[in-house]
């Protein structure tokens, strides 16, 4: 009989809640939590060989430990398909998901199927990943929607255990992944694209060939009204971090952000700092971080009176690869935070 492994993460597994977030991962000696409703909708058609789980904390501070564990116990189950989750809108949750399935799919070659709510930000990293043996369906926001997420999947996974051809993502159920792939068709480019044309021009409903992204347009802030008194923060994509990059900033495709203090800080010193960033020789920065983080001209500018205060922490995050939406999200958030602290101006340090 055909074979599943099910990986979700602590809570799921029934270990615990946030006490227990730091666990590494593992496998339970018998099927836990939704890994039996799974096997209950699957029966007769696959086992499902093991509950695996990890940490939602443990995967993301230890992620080199919790991948290398997690391969091993995801290997040993000897499975057809990987089901993980579903992760509905849990971010740390949804983001380990798609970073297992799309590890496991390029190492061990194996179709993995995951499910999570649209607006999870690990969406965005399963679609740049653009990974053809991994599969996302959508879900409710809450654990409301477990019965009907674990229904898709297991209708999923059955056809894909019996060597089905997966049709589009339109027609199947899952998330676009911006893959196109060529099939035949009797009519020419040109003839689909005079229809298309027309179709709009009528008024009439129709789909692209080609989705393109699509960009807001952002109207710019008012002036600050009086610099002298104003309250300046520094933001920057350049990924400077504390050395060790205990947060464990990856150098692309980023879904966080984090700020670290400099209320008692003068400068930016070598050694201390280091850069995580993919998109550039991060050498000359880890050299000088100041680069990244300007804070010796900032100091100098405030005690020349340009400036009243600086905000005594500065944000980051690589930029490197960073999706549209993942981006957006992370700039309202961190306006959001220097709102709420009366912040009147920010530097956005280019990179």
């Amino acid at each position: 009989m055909k074979r599943v492994a099910h990986v979700v993460n602590q809570f799921f597994a029934g270990i615990g809640g946030e006490e227990k977030a730091d666990v590494a991962a593992g496998t339970l000696d018998t099927l836990a939590g939704p890994s039996r409703g799974l096997q209950r909708l699957l029966e007769g058609q696959a086992e499902v060989a093991s509950t695996i789980y990890f940490g939602d904390n443990h995967f993301h501070e230890q992620p080199e430990e919790a991948r290398a564990a997690l391969l091993r116990e995801i290997a040993a189950a000897k499975a057809n398909v990987v089901v993980l989750g579903p992760a509905f809108n849990a971010g740390r949750y949804g983001l380990a998901c798609v970073e297992i399935g799309h590890m496991v799919a390029t190492e061990l070659e194996c179709v993995c199927v995951t499910a999570m709510h649209e607006d999870n930000p690990a969406v965005d990293a399963y679609r740049g990943y653009h990974d053809a043996r991994l599969f996302l369906f959508p879900t409710m926001e809450t654990a409301a929607g477990m019965g009907k997420a674990l229904e898709d999947l297991a209708r999923f996974v059955q056809r894909r255990l019996q060597d089905e051809p997966v049709g589009a993502a339109e027609d199947e159920g899952y998330l676009a992944r911006g893959i196109r792939f060529q099939e035949r068709s009797g009519r020419t480019g040109a003839d689909r694209a005079l229809d298309m044309l027309l179709d709009k021009l009528e008024g009439k409903p129709f789909a692209t060939e080609i989705p393109m992204q699509t960009w807001d347009r952002v109207a710019p802030a008012a002036a600050v009204k009086d610099v002298g008194k104003a309250k300046i923060a520094l933001v920057t994509t350049s990924g400077v971090v504390p050395w060790g990059n205990p947060d464990g900033f990856k150098t692309f495709r980023n879904t966080f952000w984090r700020k670290y203090p400099v209320a008692e800080l003068k400068t930016m010193e070598p050694g201390v700092w280091e850069a995580v960033h993919g998109g550039y020789n991060v050498a000359n920065m880890n050299a000088n971080p100041l680069y990244g983080v300007p804070l010796d001209a900032l100091r100098e500018l405030q005690q020349e009176g340009k400036y009243e205060d600086l905000y005594p922490a500065y944000y980051v995050v690589p930029g490197n690869q960073g999706s549209p939406a993942n981006m957006q999200r992370m700039g309202e958030e961190i306006a959001a935070e220097l709102k709420a602290n009366s912040v009147d101006a920010a530097l956005l340090v280019s990179t």
